[in-house]
C-alpha cells in the first residue's frame, strides 16, 4: 500500500513542520502489514521521523525531507558511547524488520543551523559545533533487513547515516554531500553490524567517509562488503577501528576511488579489539586533502582504556568513567592488492612489543609522491588520536614505510616515484592547515622549488621482520640509504 503524505496534510512549502503527518501514516502503514510513504516534489520540513518494521520511505524525484532547525522538534533518545551519538535524530529506527529509505528525493539535515557560524581560527580542523544537534543524522539500531537506497542526503549536523547492531543492512547507490569542515560529519558508519553490504555510493564529508567501529554498548563487526564507492573528506577514506571495544573480522573492501583524503585507509585496535582477515583490493587516491601530516595507509595496534573520557562533555552519563580493557588489541592477517597511491605520507604498521602486529602483505602497490612532508615536527605531539601513540621515533621518520613491532609483513611489487622538482599542485601549499608544520609555515616557494626537501627512505624498521621486493627501490635522494633498520629487524629484499 503506498500513502503520498500530502494527501494526508503534509505541505511541502519548506516552512510547515510534517513529521507529525509523516509518522501518523507510518503508524496506519505498520500496523497494515507495511507499505510506502510516498514524499512527493516539493521541501518537508520535519523533526523526527520514527521508522517501523516492513514500512518504506520512498522520496521521489525533487522530494526534499529538510530537517528543522529547532531540536525542540526532535525526540529524545539515549546517547551513545561518545557525544558524536546524540539522543536526536533525523530519521530513527529501533528493533526493525524489513524497513528502507528509497527513491531520488533529497534528505537535507539543516547541518549549518546546528554549528557555529565559522571556525575558531584558519588552522581549526572542523567548524565548532553546538552540543544539542540531531546525530548520526538518520540512525538504525538492531535492525534486521535495512535498506538505504538511491538517495541524495545532504547537509548532515553530525555523523550522517550510522547503523547499530543491524544485521543484514545494505547501503546501495546513495549520494552524500557534506561540507568538508562538517564536525564528526562522517558519511556512512557501522558500529557492531554483521552481514552488511556498502555499495556503489558516492561520499564527499568532513569525517570518516566510511568508518567501521565497535564499543562497549556493541557487539563485534562482521561480514562486511564494501565495494565500488567514490569518497571525498577531510579525513579517513576507509577506517576499520579506533573505536575498538569488540572484533571486527572478515571485510572486505574493493574497486574503491578515494580522489582526496588524509588517509585512505585506516586500521586501528586500542580498545581491545582483534582486527583480523581484512582484504582491501583494487583502491586509487590521493592524500591531497590540504592537511599536515598526512599517512597514506595506518595500521595502529595499542592499548588504550578511556580514549574518550577526556572528550566527553560533563553533560554526558559516561564522563570521567573509566573503561578498563576486557582483553589486549591485536591486528593480523591483512592484505592489500592494487593500491595506487598518490601522497606525502607515510604507510604506517606499527604495534605493541608484547603484541606485534602480523602477516600483513602488499601486493602490486604503487607510491607517487608529489611532494614529502616532513613529519619530525610532530614527534612530541599527543599521541592516540591520529598519529601512532607511544613510538615518538616512528611519528617522526621519514620513510615510505614506516614498520615497528610487526612480523611476518610482506611488501610484493612496490614501485615508488618520487617528486621532480619544482612541484605542481598540491592543496598544502594554499591550505592554511599548513601552518601546523614549522616545516612548511613561511617555506612554501622553497619546498615547491626543491630547495628545501627531507630525504625519506624507502622503509624504516625497528623491531620488524619485513620482506620487500619491487623494482629500483632507492631512497629519494642520491646517496642516501634507502633502509633504516635497527638490530631486532630482520630485512629481506632491501639493504
Amino acid at each position: 500500500m503506498d500513502i503520498v503524505i500530502t494527501e494526508r496534510g503534509a505541505s511541502g512549502d519548506g516552512k510547515t513542520l510534517n513529521h507529525g503527518v509523516i509518522n501518523a501514516i507510518i503508524d496506519e502503514l505498520a500496523g497494515g502489514g507495511g507499505g510506502r510513504v510516498i514524499v512527493p516534489q516539493g521541501t518537508f520540513l520535519a523533526g523526527t521521523i520514527e521508522m517501523k518494521s516492513r514500512v518504506t520511505l520512498h522520496l521521489e524525484e525533487g522530494a526534499v525531507l529538510l530537517g528543522s532547525p529547532d531540536i525542540a522538534h526532535y525526540t529524545r533518545h539515549v546517547w551513545g558511547h561518545h557525544d558524536d551519538i546524540t539522543p536526536w535524530h533525523f530519521i530513527h529506527a529501533a528493533d526493525c524488520e524489513d524497513v528502507a529509505i528509497t527513491g531520488r528525493g533529497t534528505i537535507n539535515g539543516n547541518g549549518p543551523r546546528f554549528w557555529e557560524k565559522e571556525r575558531a581560527n584558519e588552522w581549526t580542523f572542523w567548524t565548532p559545533r553546538k552540543f544539542s544537534r540531531p546525530s548520526p543524522m538518520i540512525e538504525w539500531v538492531r535492525c534486521r533487513h535495512a535498506l538505504v537506497e538511491g538517495v541524495r542526503i545532504e547537509d548532515s549536523p553530525g555523523w550522517t547515516l550510522h547503523g547499530h547492531d543491524c544485521d543484514h543492512i545494505r547501503i546501495e547507490g546513495i549520494t552524500i554531500r557534506n561540507s568538508l569542515f562538517a564536525p564528526n560529519g562522517d558519511g556512512i558508519d557501522l558500529t557492531g553490524c554483521q552481514d552488511a553490504i556498502i555499495h556503489g555510493c558516492d561520499i564527499a564529508c568532513g569525517d570518516d567517509a566510511i568508518a567501521l567501529k565497535t564499543s562497549e554498548l556493541s557487539r563485534a563487526c562482521e561480514r562486511v562488503a564494501i565495494s565500488d564507492c567514490i569518497l571525498r573528506t577531510s579525513c579517513v577514506g576507509i577506517r576499520i577501528g579506533y573505536e575498538s571495544r569488540e572484533d571486527f573480522r572478515d571485510i572486505v573492501v574493493t574497486n574503491v576511488l578515494v580522489p582526496r583524503c588524509t588517509r585512505l585507509v585506516d586500521l586501528r585496535a586500542i580498545e581491545g579489539a582483534t582486527i583480523e582477515r581484512i582484504r582491501f583490493s583494487n583502491i586509487t587516491g590521493s592524500t591531497d586533502g590540504g592537511f599536515t601530516p598526512n599517512r597514506a595507509i595506518e595500521i595502529i595496534c595499542l592499548d588504550r582504556p578511556n580514549i574518550f573520557k577526556d572528550l566527553l562533555s560533563e553533560d554526558h552519563p559516561h564522563h570521567g568513567l573509566d573503561r578498563p580493557l576486557k582483553k589486549s588489541s591485536v591486528i593480523r592477517d591483512i592484505s592489500f592488492s592494487g593500491l595506487d597511491i598518490t601522497t606525502d605520507g607515510r604507510i604506517h604498521i606499527v604495534g605493541k612489543p608484547d603484541c606485534p602486529v602480523e602477516s600483513v602483505c602488499f601486493s602490486d602497490l604503487r607510491v607517487r609522491y608529489p611532494v614529502l612532508d616532513d613529519p619530525a615536527p610532530f614527534r612530541d605531539a599527543p599521541t592516540t588520536s591520529f598519529i601512532p601513540g607511544d613510538y615518538a621515533d616512528a611519528r617522526s621518520a621519514r620513510a615510505a614505510f614506516v614498520i615497528q613491532h610487526a612480523r611476518d609483513i610482506e611488501i610484493d611489487g612496490l614501485r615508488l616515484r618520487w617528486p621532480v622538482f619544482p612541484v605542481g599542485e598540491w592543496r598544502l601549499f594554499a591550505s592554511d592547515n599548513r601552518n601546523w608544520s614549522s616545516f612548511w609555515r613561511g617555506h612554501e616557494e622553497a619546498i615547491r622549488a626543491g630547495t628545501r626537501r627531507v630525504p625519506f627512505h624507502v622503509l624504516w624498521a625497528r623491531d620488524a621482520e619485513v620482506a620487500i621486493r619491487g623494482p629500483r627501490l632507492a631512497a629519494s635522494e642520491a646517496g642516501h640509504p634507502a633502509l633504516d633498520a635497527d638490530a631486532a629487524s630482520r630485512i629481506h629484499g632491501l639493504s
